[in-house]
């Protein structure tokens, strides 16, 4: 019999309903794209409007409600594999842990949780926008699909926000404390990936059936998790540093 949450709107659809480099791809980008040029163009008269700290904390609400429905709607439907089991789904992904910093980051305007975000959301969240393979079975007919892009474009728009419109800066000491925050995270994920079968969190598992749905760059990597581990710590490393460098140039430009 049909029911409406699990093979409806709520539902999922069949493998290759969502494809790379679509529009329904390509649009949402676009769209973040627009949001943070008329951000820039507007940033004075955001920074004076005398409704500026209300938005601020509807954009952390609206973050914070796309998270939990993620969850929501897990108690429901399950996952791709029809599984109701929140084990495998518990929020231990770098995106997510960046969505809280997020939230906590608009409503205070903490330094600190803004260059968490700088490096880490920037980096891993466009790669995610780039390369959506979690979606790969619930294009525009379903909620899933607006809820990852929520999920993940709506920190890199806060990010943005807060640097234009508060004059935030990323400071180049944080790079290591996020380093030093993400060793933690993928300790806790080597763990629960040991413990829980059929985890993969963070990608350090490399179980392809249970949260890689398609293409992507970690699965061009061995399954070892401590081999996995050092290549997402030097990539880290590695890409943290252009992205400073690249605010350096950009804000030295700006100067002159």
């Amino acid at each position: 019999m049909y029911q409406f949450y699990s093979e409806g709107f709520f539902g999922y659809g069949d493998p290759g309903d969502f494809r790379y480099f679509t529009l329904p791809h390509v649009l949402p980008i676009l769209l973040l794209i627009a949001a943070i040029v008329l951000v820039y163009r507007f940033r004075e008269r955001l920074r004076e409007w005398k409704w500026e700290g209300r938005f601020r904390y509807v954009l952390a609400f609206v973050m914070l409600l796309a998270e939990m429905s993620y969850f929501w709607r897990l108690l429901y439907v399950g996952d791709e594999t029809g599984m109701h089991s929140l084990m495998i789904k518990l929020p231990l992904q770098i995106c997510q842990w960046g969505l809280i910093c997020a939230v906590f980051m608009v409503m205070s305007r903490n330094d600190v949780l803004f260059s968490i975000n700088y490096y880490c959301t920037l980096i891993f969240s466009t790669v995610a926008l780039l390369m959506p393979t979690v979606i790969m079975r619930t294009g525009p007919g379903y909620y899933r699909y607006y809820q990852f892009w929520l999920e993940h474009e709506l920190p890199i728009f806060a990010t943005f926000y807060m640097m234009y419109v508060h004059g935030k800066r990323p400071q180049y000491r944080h790079i290591w404390t996020t380093l030093g925050l993400l060793a933690v995270l993928a300790a806790f994920c080597a763990v629960a990936n040991a413990r829980i079968p059929g985890a993969n969190f963070m990608y350090l598992a490399g179980n392809p059936e249970n949260g890689v749905a398609g293409d992507n760059l970690s699965s061009l990597l061995p399954r070892s998790q401590p081999i996995r581990a050092a290549v997402y710590a030097a990539a880290a490393v590695v890409l943290f540093h252009l992205d400073y460098l690249l605010w350096k140039k950009l804000h030295r430009e700006n100067r002159t």
